[in-house]
């Protein structure tokens, strides 16, 4: 008789469920130890961690899984800083830990996607990745976004990368793939404004700053969440949103500076639809603009109670070639006592005219 292999009393059927999930098991810890002795994790952990947490899944600092971005860029944004992040030194982090930095979190990341990362030169960014949030939630079971929030970048000066001048921090860009996708005359016209930004600017004579230049202003703003609404309160001129979330359709065409915004949720993200713009405002202080067919959609993604990823994208026929993004992250302010205080631009202006009447007496 051939010998019988396996416990006495254990069917084939049993022996072979049991071999594949001890398989399973093997299948899934192999991995997770491979991730944990990858040379990048000491490096990691020693220096990155305390602010963007365990695997990079985000605490005080932004998450960084998925990676999204390869290992150039990366060491890239270590060495020259970036929004709130201090430019980390070689004595801290060699040029191969970054890299190896790098190379641990896009393990992290689990498979690449079709998606692929984006670096300075341009091509395609990947799809935003799922939120993960696990933070308060209001009533309705919505992620909670009211409260003070606030961009830390150099976007209201120039979305595109750019370097410092007298009186503009330098940025890296918020862009997707660095380039804004000009019509011809477009490109021309946005020179002409740059040039002529101290005088031509519309934020400069205080016009409304426009959608979504207004997010990315360097004031903070508050953001207001109902059931059926969202306002959204800004310390530029007094600026007011109000974001119907309620299933109602944009009005018939109009035009506004600020545009006509309907909201809906896909998941945990808010996401925002405006029309009905007036063609006058700009994008940033270096011309960037915009025509009335402007059709702008906004993803507010919550990644942690602190932290939301911000997606834009623009679409505009009579002057884009093709639709095209930008993101960025919105940080909660934590100011005890925190108010949207007062930055009225005509009260200015009209200060400056009567200290200038009175000079000239």
């Amino acid at each position: 008789m051939p010998r019988r292999i396996g416990r006495p009393g254990v069917g084939a059927a049993e022996r072979f469920r049991a071999a594949l999930a001890a398989v399973g098991v093997l299948s899934l810890a192999a991995p997770a130890a491979a991730i944990q002795d990858h040379p990048g994790a000491e490096p990691y952990q020693r220096v990155c961690q305390l602010c963007h947490g365990a695997g990079g899944r985000g605490d005080i600092a932004p998450a960084l899984v998925p990676l999204g971005f390869d290992a150039e860029y990366v060491l890239a944004v270590v060495r020259e800083g970036y929004s709130q992040m201090p430019p980390i030194s070689t004595r801290e982090l060699t040029d191969d830990e970054v890299r190896q930095v790098a190379g641990y979190l896009d393990a992290l990341s689990g498979p690449p996607t079709s998606a692929t990362a984006s670096t300075a030169s341009g091509g395609e960014q990947p799809a935003a990745p799922a939120s993960g949030y696990d933070g308060p939630r209001t009533p309705d079971g919505r992620p909670d976004l009211n409260g003070f929030w606030q961009v830390l970048n150099s976007a209201a000066w120039d979305i595109r990368p750019h370097n410092a001048r007298d009186g503009v921090p330098a940025g890296l860009g918020v862009v997707e793939g660095g380039a804004i996708p000009y019509q011809p005359w477009a490109a021309e016209q946005q020179r002409r404004n740059e040039a002529d930004r101290l005088t031509a600017d519309p934020v400069r004579r205080c016009y409304l700053p426009g959608v979504p230049r207004i997010t990315y202003m360097p004031f903070p703003f508050r953001i207001l969440q109902t059931p059926d609404h969202v306002v959204v309160t800004y310390e530029f001129a007094h600026a007011v949103r109000i974001i119907y979330t309620d299933g109602s359709p944009h009005p018939l065409p109009n035009d506004f500076w600020m545009g006509d915004s309907r909201g809906h949720w896909e998941g945990d993200t808010l996401v925002v639809d405006t029309t009905h713009f007036n063609g006058r405002t700009w994008l940033d202080a270096a011309g960037n603009f915009h025509s009335d067919a402007l059709h702008v959609v906004e993803r507010y993604t919550p990644t942690t109670p602190y932290h939301i990823d911000y997606e834009v994208t623009l679409e505009d026929p009579d002057v884009f070639t093709r639709p095209w993004t930008m993101r960025m992250t919105l940080y909660r302010r934590m100011d005890a006592g925190l108010q949207i205080l007062d930055y009225d631009c005509v009260d200015h202006l009209l200060q400056a005219a009567v200290e200038q009447e009175q000079g000239d007496r």
